[in-house]
């Protein structure tokens, strides 16, 4: 799961309610951690334990003493003074049982722990005693410090990071205390979470995000027994005289991906194209008159790659009055509203195509994903798949999935296309995923899509990596 501080802050609630003492939380988190790091370091190597005065330093209260009981080196650290709430304090009462008694810093240190600040951190309580222990802790990397964070690293937003000024420390690994943090997966802080490792507090999972870790072996599955007519017939349409290309590369994709059957509407110079590098697809016009007499016959629609034509809006109407999803993209991003029906539509934007549709600037949109993407999707009702540096999925009822991971190298034209192509695909054959709600098989797409990109990797420099080359991989992934 993915939790923003409120939803923190709900979750240590109702452990307490439900007769789960938070002492018993932080002595979990802090074991598991302690256990973690005994796995990586040894005895003979300095170990600092920096405790604020929150729960955070509670946790590094039980970390210090955890690791000193198994004879480690440790010194605790308190630039706050004492811990101010009542769970905290407890632990740290204990680990004073154990010698534990905080001390300056002194000398270089191989490990640090950042209990510092936790997720209720605001950034208008940065001090120059802050800035100080930062900078102090920015130095002992540079000497060679690895550095672990507890949650969340000390000084970094929870949730958005809007006038966010970039004082943090850094982690190397950072520990998730039950569930990650949005700020994990945003733009401006993302990279100083290092590694991300999840701590199982034994808690139930709730909340709307979540960060999608299913296996895609259920897209790769295939009915010994089943014909074209049992993968569904898609219907792409796209490109323009000057630009051919982005259909092409959508009809790849949703070829690669199973669909049964692919119908392409679009320009003379395309279709010549898709004769040459899609020749399973059959190809028609982009007319009007052609597309409507295609829609009783298709499962799926997926409209806008390369798309210039001043017919678009009359297009999209035809195709929301079809009882099918409809995939909206680059060119089709044009609604301020759509309409009530039961089946799908899904918009897959990239920043800055979501920046106009929602009349907010690239940055707004950066500094809150989660918020932005979310609000839109149940404001209109439609799945939007939000293309960043993560890609989010988000659902009408309101949270939705995270795809991290992809290759760099997807920085590149034609890269939407091809998400389009695979979206649109696994749509067309939602007969045969039946037994898998829409917004998982879509968030299920958008894993298959980063998991080929990231293997191609193996083969290729990010530089190199090209929209075909991920094409090709989809048949090729191992998960």
């Amino acid at each position: 799961m993915i939790y923003d501080a409120q939803e923190a802050r709900q979750i240590d609630e109702w452990a307490k309610t439900s007769g789960l003492p938070l002492e018993v939380l932080m002595e979990r988190a802090g074991s598991e951690i302690a256990k973690r790091i005994k796995n990586r370091h040894t005895r003979e190597e300095r170990i600092l334990v920096i405790c604020g005065t929150g729960n955070n330093g509670g946790d590094g209260y039980v970390i210090g003493r955890e690791l000193v009981r198994d004879g480690y080196d440790v010194t605790m650290h308190a630039p706050f003074g004492e811990v101010k709430t009542a769970t905290a304090h407890l632990h740290q009462h204990y680990a004073e049982n154990f010698g534990l008694a905080t001390e300056a810093v002194c000398g270089q240190y191989d490990v640090i722990v950042d209990g510092i600040f936790g997720t209720g951190f605001d950034g208008a309580r940065l001090t120059k005693s802050i800035h100080d222990i930062f900078d102090w802790v920015r130095e002992q990397k540079q000497q060679g410090a690895k550095l672990y964070a507890i949650d969340i690293p000390s000084g970094i937003p929870s949730d958005q990071t809007n006038g966010f000024s970039g004082q943090a420390i850094r982690a190397d690994v950072t520990f998730s205390l039950h569930a990650f943090k949005r700020s994990a997966f945003l733009l401006k802080t993302a990279p100083f979470f290092g590694k991300l490792e999840k701590i199982d507090l034994g808690l139930p999972a709730f909340g709307g995000w979540q960060l999608m870790s299913e296996s895609i072996a259920p897209l790769l599955t295939r009915d010994p027994y089943g014909h074209k007519g049992t993968y569904g017939t898609a219907l792409l349409i796209g490109g323009s005289e000057t630009m051919p290309g982005s259909i092409q590369l959508a009809a790849r994709a949703a070829l690669r991906s199973g669909v049964g059957k692919l119908q392409v509407a679009t320009v003379p110079t395309a279709q010549v194209g898709l004769i040459m590098n899609a020749p399973e697809a059959m190809v028609l016009n982009q007319t009007t008159t052609a597309i409507q007499e295609m829609l009783d016959q298709v499962d799926v629609a997926g409209i806008g790659p390369g798309l210039t034509s001043d017919s678009i809006s009359d297009w999209i109407e035809l195709l929301f009055a079809q009882d099918i999803p409809v995939v909206l993209d680059a060119g089709a991003l044009i609604r301020d509203s759509y309409p009530e029906r039961k089946a799908a539509i899904v918009v897959t934007p990239h920043i800055g195509e979501f920046a106009r549709m929602t009349k907010r600037t690239v940055r707004e949109i950066q500094d809150d994903l989660f918020g932005k993407a979310s609000e839109y999707a149940v404001l209109h009702q439609v799945v939007v798949v939000l293309k960043a540096h993560v890609i989010l999925v988000a659902t009408p009822e309101g949270g939705g999935y995270v795809i991290n991971g992809a290759s760099s190298g997807l920085a590149k034209g034609g890269s939407g296309d091809t998400l389009f192509g695979i979206l649109t695909s696994l749509l067309g054959q939602k007969e045969y995923f039946k037994h898998i709600p829409v917004e998982q098989l879509i968030a299920l797409g958008a894993s298959w899509y980063a998991q080929a990109s990231k293997q191609v990797e193996q083969q290729l420099h990010p530089s190199s990596i090209v929209a075909t080359d991920v094409i090709d991989q989809l048949g090729r992934v191992k998960n």
